[in-house]
């Protein structure tokens, strides 16, 4: 069962290639580019692992599949890729995928080389064991498991990365708790047919109602805080700038803009009337009197702001 889907980061992209495009400083274009391909190869391995995930479990009727998950808690951020919950316990799946030779290394960490240079990634591992912390104390704190499963450790959480299919991966054999997303899912579910008699009992004496099981999920999918990073904010690129670009965006996109507006003509976005605005100082704009509920723009020329202001008296 699928209880949620991935946030769309679209947005965001949309955002960092809006101020890649206005940005006057080659330096901050490089470090735009930089944070917009890790974006972009983050969020494509995190649609296609979970491709692969609900290819398996979108039917099932006893785990309960959440992706994109982030929960605040005492001050704490746990952000988990993708999430398995069933009457066992809960498995978080770390999504990776890197461009170039990857290789893990003994303690874990992660090196790629890449156009002749290595660099290092932390080992993802104690990555999620933090968020797997994080998590157990917000469960704990809000759900009464029962004393049995108390006794017996608690819920388990065991923490999973997944590593994108297309990855390069020079290991030979993967560390324990590393798999490839197109094979993850088959092999755990091959792993629960082939357990043993006395694994089954281990497994049984900590088993929880699925109906809790339900109540949990629905309980993290209610307390989710979408990520929000204000790149415009880090960037700081001149917003007369970003109201030229974004007025670009909106006229390809809405061919219908292109007709004569003037002021108090009705906004093509959600029909309230314009008002003629200034950016700076000789840059006016027709806009919407409803921003920033409503953010359609068109920049107009010094003439054509005085033919307004005059008709206006």
């Amino acid at each position: 069962m699928i209880y949620k889907e991935l946030d769309s980061k679209q947005n965001i992209i949309n955002t960092l290639k809006n101020l890649l495009k206005t940005s006057q400083s080659e330096k901050q274009k490089a470090l735009i580019r930089q944070d917009l391909q890790a974006l972009k190869n983050g969020y494509e391995a995190e649609k296609q692992n979970a491709y692969y995930i609900d290819f398996y479990l979108k039917d099932s009727k006893n785990i309960i599949v959440l992706h994109d998950i982030r929960i605040e808690y005492n001050g704490q951020t746990a952000q988990i890729d993708h999430m398995l919950i069933s009457r066992f316990g809960i498995e978080l799946l770390e999504s990776k995928s890197f461009i170039g030779e990857t290789t893990i290394n003994d303690d874990l960490s992660i090196t790629v080389k890449y156009n002749g240079k290595n660099k290092s990634f932390e080992n993802p591992i104690e990555q999620s064991k933090r968020h797997a912390k994080i998590l157990h104390e917000f469960i704990n704190e809000n759900f009464d498991l029962g004393k049995r499963v108390e006794i017996l450790g608690g819920f388990q959480i065991e923490n999973i990365v997944l590593l994108n299919p297309k990855t390069t991966i020079t290991n030979k054999k993967l560390p324990r708790g590393f798999f490839r997303a197109d094979s993850y899912i088959s092999k755990r579910l091959e792993k629960i047919d082939n357990l043993n008699a006395l694994d089954v009992i281990k497994f049984a004496s900590k088993m929880i109602k699925i109906d809790t099981v339900k109540k949990i999920a629905n309980f993290l999918v209610k307390n989710h805080t979408p990520t929000h990073f204000d790149y415009e904010k880090k960037y700081r690129v001149p917003k007369e700038k970003v109201i030229v670009e974004k007025e670009e965006i909106l006229q390809k996109e809405t061919p219908q803009i292109k007709e004569i507006l003037t002021v108090g003509s009705p906004c093509p976005f959600c029909k309230k009337p314009l008002v003629l605005r200034n950016a700076t100082k000789d840059k006016p704009f027709l806009g919407c009197s409803t921003f920033p509920k409503c953010r359609f723009m068109r920049r107009v020329t010094k003439e054509e702001s005085n033919k307004i202001l005059n008709k206006a008296t």
